[in-house]
C-alpha cells in the first residue's frame, strides 16, 4: 500500500528510523553522511556543502514502503538530478496549478532552474535499487559564472531564474561525459580540503556541460541520441561485459560476437553511448579500479597492476600517469600523508 507524506511526516519517520552518522571525512563538518534502516528503506544519504551556493547530495537506496512525498509551496534552486539507477516521478505543481510530470530512470537526469513550485509531488513507489547524484545551485552562483559585466545574465539563461514564476524544468539523457564524471564524484579517493576544491571542480565541470547542453536545445541545435532501444540494450550489454572482470580484455571480435552485433556497429555505437572506444572505457575503469585499491594502501603496486590487468608495471605505471598525471607510487605516498 502506497502511503501520502508531507515533508514533515517525511522528516519525522527519517527521525525514526534505525540510523547512524558515519563520519566518511572527520575533516569536514560540512560533509555529513546517514546510513539508515526503517519504513521508507535502508541506504546512504551523504550530503555536503561544496560552498555557499553550490552543494551535493549522493543518495544510494534500497525501497521499503512505498510513498508519495508531497512538498508545498517553496522556491528552488537551480537543481541537476542524476539517475544512475532505479526510477522516480516528480509532479509539479505551477502556481496557476498546471500540473508537469517528469518521469526518470536510469541513465537519465531532471533539469530545474530557479523559481517557484506551489507544489512537489515526489513518486517513491519503484521497488529497485536507487543511486542518484543531486547538483544544487543559487542563482548567484550562476550568475557568477556566466554574468555580463552589468550582472545580468545572458538571454539565452533567462529562462533559468524565475523569482516569482513557475521554475523551468526539463528531463534528457545523462551525457556520456557527464556519467563519467559522477562515477569520479561518487568514487571521490580524497578527503578534507582536497576532496572539497575536487568535488567542487566535478560539480562545475558537470554544470558547465549541462549549460553548454541547455543552450543548444533553446537554440535548437541539440541532437538527441538516435541508437534505437536495441542496440542501446546491446552496448550496454557489451559495457557490462567489460565491466564484469576488469583483468581480462576480450577481443573486438569476441566482445562483439557476445553483444549479439557485428564489430563495426559495436565501436561505432559504444563510441556513440559513452563517448570514448571500447578499450578507451575499459582502461578508465581500470585506473579507477586501481586508484581505489592504492588508496586503500595494503597492495603493492604490482599486485595492484595485476588486479586490474597489467602484466607488465611498466605499461601500468605509464597508463596510470597518463590518466591521473602521477605515478602509482607517487600517488599511494601522497594519499598516505
Amino acid at each position: 500500500m502506497t502511503i501520502a507524506l508531507n515533508y514533515q511526516d517525511f522528516s519525522e519517520l527519517f527521525q525514526e528510523a534505525d540510523k547512524e552518522e558515519l563520519n566518511l571525512d572527520v575533516l569536514d563538518e560540512l560533509d555529513v553522511t546517514w546510513q539508515r534502516q526503517g519504513r521508507l528503506g535502508q541506504g546512504l544519504d551523504r550530503r555536503i556543502q561544496l560552498r555557499e551556493g553550490i552543494s551535493l547530495r549522493i543518495s544510494k537506496r534500497q525501497p521499503g514502503e512505498p510513498f508519495l512525498l508531497n512538498f508545498a509551496e517553496h522556491k528552488r534552486p537551480l537543481k541537476w538530478h542524476f539517475f544512475l539507477s532505479g526510477n522516480m516521478q516528480k509532479t509539479f505543481v505551477s502556481p496557476a496549478g498546471k500540473e508537469t510530470c517528469l518521469p526518470h530512470s536510469a541513465g537519465q537526469y531532471s533539469f530545474s532552474g530557479s523559481g517557484l513550485t506551489k507544489r512537489l509531488i515526489d513518486d517513491c513507489t519503484d521497488t529497485e535499487p536507487a543511486l542518484d547524484v543531486v547538483i544544487d545551485v543559487q542563482p548567484d552562483v550562476l550568475r557568477s559564472f556566466v554574468s555580463d559585466s552589468s550582472g545580468e545574465l545572458p538571454q539565452l539563461f533567462n529562462h533559468l531564474v524565475l523569482p516569482h514564476e513557475a521554475c523551468y524544468k526539463r528531463v534528457g539523457e545523462t551525457p556520456p561525459m557527464v556519467n563519467t564524471i559522477l562515477h569520479q564524484i561518487i568514487q571521490c579517493p580524497y578527503q578534507g580540503l582536497t576532496k572539497r576544491i575536487y568535488l567542487e571542480s566535478k560539480a562545475t565541470e558537470i554544470m558547465a556541460l549541462m549549460l553548454e547542453e541547455e543552450a543548444a536545445v533553446q537554440e535548437g541545435e541539440f541532437q538527441r541520441a538516435t541508437l534505437q532501444r536495441d542496440r542501446l540494450d546491446r552496448i550496454h550489454h557489451a559495457k557490462e561485459i567489460l565491466l564484469k572482470d576488469l583483468k581480462k580484455s576480450p577481443t573486438l571480435e569476441t566482445l562483439a560476437d557476445q553483444a549479439g552485433m557485428c564489430e563495426y556497429s559495436l565501436k561505432r555505437d559504444f563510441k556513440e553511448v559513452f563517448g570514448t572506444t571500447v578499450y578507451g572505457y575499459l582502461r578508465d575503469r581500470r585506473m579507477e579500479k586501481a586508484q581505489r585499491l592504492l588508496l586503500d594502501g595494503q597492495l603493492k603496486v604490482a599486485t595492484v597492476a595485476r588486479a586490474v590487468g597489467y602484466d607488465s608495471p611498466t605499461s601500468f605505471n605509464a597508463a596510470f600517469k597518463r590518466k591521473f598525471g602521477v605515478s602509482p607510487k607517487a600517488y599511494q605516498l601522497s594519499v598516505r600523508k
